[in-house]
């Protein structure tokens, strides 16, 4: 009997002392972040724009916060493969995701994802900001956007625009310009761009890091940008929609996001290193050069963002129910 009580005893005395010591061996884990490498996931094929800001961001975290954070790149059905594996992940801060507008407008358009992004992911800062731009062919009549939809707007079903998989964009430009335009959507921007300087579609509406370089070397006429303000470096010589009297103001965004349920401390870590290499001079100049927008956040901003964003879509999707997958 005293065996036992003893033995009873020591259970009590180990159990006590581990509810005791946790609270500060999570401190301690805490205090540690990170600990390891982070994996940032970004649901886009290697090479292209996207993946190369979310490189510089991933080499300015790795300096910030002192272990290895590396691109693990995850495309397809629209990025929703890449998020759907983020939203699987533990939420211990280790394994990230570098998203944008797409993965919003396909849980309302469609392919839908099999979450609530705004419910499986947590926000941890706005990180680029990149606008639209539509062009013609070098030698087309058109110098401006004003001049090219005023020409749609008077012969309307004559002239084209192509796309790849930005339908509800080229439709929002459509709503804001008050035309009917033929879109003839494509399954990737290259042929698109091939098909413009061919002379077989009129214009192309894409943005700007993927049309730069044709713009720079003379083969396309950038119209107008989707920003709010002109692109300097990049594109100072073109005005925005709103300057030549078209309401249309749009960007496409990039972010970092956890999956729900990161702890406090972890995310505030991770928030104030993101925020400092965004701000960091020679990634804004980078971003500037390929035609985009440096632009930190708190999460609580990029929350609200990403509500206003979502309520912005849900009202196009209610005004053009066709472009609803499935309907």
């Amino acid at each position: 009997m005293y065996r036992r009580t003893r033995k009873i005893s020591k259970f009590v005395a180990v159990l006590t002392w581990l509810a005791l010591s946790a609270p500060l061996v999570h401190a301690g884990m805490d205090e540690e972040f990170p600990a390891q490498s982070i994996r940032i996931v970004v649901p886009f094929p290697p090479g292209g724009s996207t993946d190369s800001i979310a490189r510089a961001l991933a080499d300015g975290l790795t300096r910030e916060l002192g272990e290895m954070v590396y691109i693990d790149n995850r495309p397809g059905a629209s990025t929703n493969i890449g998020a759907d594996w983020v939203t699987k992940a533990r939420a211990d801060g280790y394994t990230l995701l570098f998203g944008g507008s797409a993965l919003m407008v396909n849980a309302i358009f469609g392919p839908k994802p099999a979450f609530v992004p705004h419910e499986a992911l947590q926000p941890i800062s706005m990180v680029a900001e990149v606008p639209f731009v539509l062009v013609v062919h070098a030698n087309a009549p058109f110098q401006t956007a004003k001049a090219f939809l005023e020409a749609a707007q008077a012969d309307p079903g004559k002239y084209s625009i192509a796309s790849a998989q930005l339908e509800t964009y080229v439709e929002k430009l459509k709503l804001a310009a008050h035309i009917n335009l033929l879109h003839v959507p494509y399954k990737g921007g290259a042929q698109a761009v091939t098909d413009v300087i061919a002379g077989q579609v009129d214009a192309t509406f894409a943005l700007v890091p993927v049309l730069l370089p044709q713009i720079q070397s003379g083969k396309l006429r950038a119209l107008g940008i989707s920003s709010t303000q002109r692109l300097v470096p990049s594109l100072p010589d073109v005005p925005t929609f709103t300057e030549s009297g078209i309401d249309f103001r749009t960007t496409v965004w990039y972010g970092l996001q956890a999956p729900a349920g990161i702890d406090p401390e972890r995310l505030s870590k991770l928030n104030k290193a993101t925020r400092k290499v965004v701000a960091a001079p020679e990634f804004v100049a980078r971003l500037a050069d390929a035609g985009a927008r440096a632009s930190g956040s708190t999460p609580e901003a990029m929350g609200q963002m990403l509500a206003k964003q979502r309520l912005a879509w849900e009202r196009l999707a209610t005004r053009q129910p066709q472009l609803i997958q499935g309907k």
